[in-house]
């Protein structure tokens, strides 16, 4: 099972997975953390409905279809993935860090695939990016 620790604090993977599940509109599908070679990074693969998506940005006056232009089309739904998790931040706990990237959108599934790569703020922002982005070039391996 994957975990950080940073002194007595620690926070397990199967633990944060629940929190993401339970209060956002992601399902959590992989533990990569292994593949950050770090062992203070906890990196997941979330999911999100394009479907839902989909409807929001509708709701928001913006119709799309995947015929017409399906390069905005997805764009726009990874787009909307990423402000989906925004609310993965506040859900968190304050002394955590987050980065989320939607690299993904699985037609067949009708889902975005995004990546999220957690640590403890003495991490720092800077570097968390930089474990997401090199993360980002691997996940399809």
């Amino acid at each position: 099972m994957s975990y950080i620790r940073d002194g007595k604090k620690q926070y397990a993977f199967d633990e944060l997975s629940k929190l993401i599940k339970d209060n956002t509109e992601f399902d959590v599908t992989m533990d990569i953390s292994t593949r950050t070679k770090r062992e203070d990074v906890l990196a997941f693969i979330l999911q999100c409905d394009a479907e839902a998506l989909k409807k929001d940005l509708e709701e928001e006056g913006l119709e799309l279809d995947i015929d017409e232009d399906e390069e905005a089309f997805v764009s726009e739904l990874m787009n909307k993935a990423d402000e989906y998790a925004v609310e993965i931040e506040e859900i968190l706990p304050e002394d955590l860090l987050a980065y989320y990237y939607a690299y993904e959108y699985d037609e067949d599934e009708s889902v975005i695939k995004t990546i999220l790569v957690v640590s403890f703020e003495s991490l720092g922002e800077l570097k968390l990016r930089d474990v997401g982005n090199r993360l980002i070039t691997v996940v399809g391996d």
